[in-house]
C-alpha cells in the first residue's frame, strides 16, 4: 500500500534558488559546498594518519568524508545532466548525509560542550606540538595553572554562544540545500524546469532556435563593418528595348 499526500497538503517545489538564481544554479552550489566540506575532512585523514592523533569518531568521520566526496563528485555530474531519476536519487544521497552529518555534529558538540573540561591545558599529540608548546613558553609569560584556566573560560564563555548559532544556521542551511535539490528532481520529473521564471528566457532561446543577444549584436557590427568598406562600384547604365521600338535608359524613353 502507498501512501501519498493530498494535493492540497503537498509541500510546493522551490522553483530558484533564494529567489535569484535557477534553481539548477543553485543545486550546482549546494553541491560544491557540500564537497568542499568533504575535503576538509580528506585533510584531516591525512593529518591523522601522520601522527597528529585524533579519537575513532574522528577517524570514522574522515574516512565518510572520503566516500561522500566521491558521491557527491557523481550528484554533480548528473545535475547537470539534468537526468530526473539519477537527480532524485541524489536528493535522497543528500539528505542521508544531512542526517549522518547530524549525528557526527551532535556527538562532537556533546564532547565539546559538557566534557571538555576548558581550563587551557596543552596538550601535545606529537612531538612536533611539544616543540611548539616549548618554543611558546620562552616567548609568553608563564601563567599559573589557576590564571591559564580563568583565562581559558573567559574565552569560552564569549565564543560558545557564537558556535551554537554558526552551527544551528549550517543545519538549517543544509536543510534547505536538500529541500531545493529535491525540487529540482521534481521539476525535472514533471517536465517543468525548462519552463520556471528564472529559466524561461534561455529556455525559449533554445526552443525557438534563436541566436543570443550577444551574437546577434556581434553579427550586425560585422555588417556594419562589412558596409564600411564595401567600394561603391559606378554600375553601367541599362538598355531596355519598349514594344513601340523605343529604347529606355535607367527609366529614360528615347
Amino acid at each position: 500500500m502507498k501512501l501519498t499526500l493530498r494535493s492540497e497538503y503537498r509541500p510546493w517545489p522551490l522553483s530558484s534558488f533564494l529567489g535569484i538564481l535557477d534553481i539548477k544554479t543553485g543545486v550546482v552550489i549546494a553541491t560544491l559546498c557540500a564537497i568542499f566540506n568533504k575535503v576538509a575532512g580528506v585533510y584531516g585523514l591525512i593529518a591523522l594518519l601522520t601522527g597528529a592523533g585524533g579519537s575513532f569518531a574522528q577517524l570514522s568521520l574522515y574516512l565518510y568524508s572520503v566516500l561522500g566526496l566521491v558521491a557527491l563528485a557523481w550528484g554533480l555530474g548528473v545535475v547537470k545532466q539534468e537526468d530526473p531519476r539519477q537527480t532524485l536519487y541524489y536528493a535522497h544521497l543528500f539528505c542521508g548525509d544531512h542526517i549522518l552529518s547530524t549525528l557526527w555534529t551532535a556527538f562532537f558538540a556533546m564532547q565539546w560542550w559538557w566534557y571538555i573540561p576548558h581550563d587551557g591545558a596543552r596538550q601535545a599529540n606529537s612531538q612536533a606540538q611539544a616543540d611548539l608548546i616549548a618554543i611558546a613558553n620562552l616567548t609568553e609569560a608563564v601563567l599559573t595553572d589557576g590564571e591559564r584556566t580563568q583565562a581559558a573560560q573567559l574565552i569560552w564563555n564569549q565564543e560558545k554562544g557564537t558556535s551554537a548559532v554558526v552551527i544551528l544556521l549550517a543545519w538549517l542551511a543544509k536543510i534547505y540545500l536538500a529541500i531545493l535539490i529535491y525540487s529540482y528532481a521534481l521539476h525535472l520529473r514533471q517536465g517543468t524546469y525548462h519552463s520556471l521564471v528564472m529559466n524561461r528566457p534561455r529556455a525559449l532561446s533554445i526552443r525557438a532556435g534563436s541566436v543570443p543577444l550577444d551574437v546577434d549584436l556581434a553579427q550586425g557590427d560585422d555588417d556594419d563593418v562589412e558596409d564600411f568598406y564595401r567600394l561603391n562600384t559606378p554600375t553601367k547604365p541599362s538598355h531596355v528595348h519598349t514594344s513601340n521600338g523605343n529604347s529606355a535608359t535607367n527609366g529614360r524613353i528615347h
